[in-house]
């Protein structure tokens, strides 16, 4: 667990599944995601599954949670993907899926926390990441984080009935440290 000021970061329980169905499931939240195909109950049960085994050398995937007093809620997760340990990098990637939760710092604080991690505990060099070019919230965050826009894919992502770039970024360790 990873705990911040205002948000915990937690591993993924089968419990959870219910947020991830509603958030993943909502056209809004979606527009800004790779994914395109309704998330069904099953497939979630078998990604968490994976999780527990063949994936757990290669995704750290964790809920994020706001305290609110005594209790937490979760609101979204975020992960460290395609971890490559010889060339230590990782993708780096996060949802809000609670859309009142959105705009108020919590994906910055569970996000840096998570790249901390990423850097301190699991010795990456290097985070990438990417953004559809609408999804101003997202550019943001990245440059608010210190990550460095790489490259823009034109057209490379097919949202809302037409095509945006993707805008890729990336972040070393001896500039998160500098940070």
């Amino acid at each position: 667990m990873l705990k911040g000021k205002s948000v915990l970061l937690r591993p993924i329980k089968k419990s959870d599944i219910s947020y991830f169905l509603k958030w993943f499931n909502d056209p809004e939240v979606v527009q800004y995601l790779d994914m395109y195909l309704p998330m069904t109950e099953m497939s979630e049960e078998k990604f968490i599954e994976d999780l527990g085994t063949t994936r757990a050398r290669s995704d750290v995937i964790l809920v994020i949670e706001v305290i609110e007093g005594d209790l937490t809620r979760p609101i979204g997760n975020c992960g460290l993907h395609q971890i490559n340990a010889k060339d230590q990098d990782a993708i780096f990637g996060i949802i809000i899926g609670e859309k009142d939760y959105w705009s108020k710092g919590y994906g910055v604080e569970a996000a840096r926390l998570l790249i901390n991690y990423g850097f301190q505990q699991l010795n990456l060099h290097r985070i990438s990441s990417a953004a559809v070019a609408f999804n101003e919230r997202s550019i943001k965050l990245h440059r608010k984080l210190g990550f460095r826009e790489e490259g823009r894919l034109r057209q490379a992502m097919f949202k809302n009935g037409q095509y945006h770039d993707r805008l890729e970024f990336g972040i070393l360790r001896e500039e998160w440290k500098g940070l």
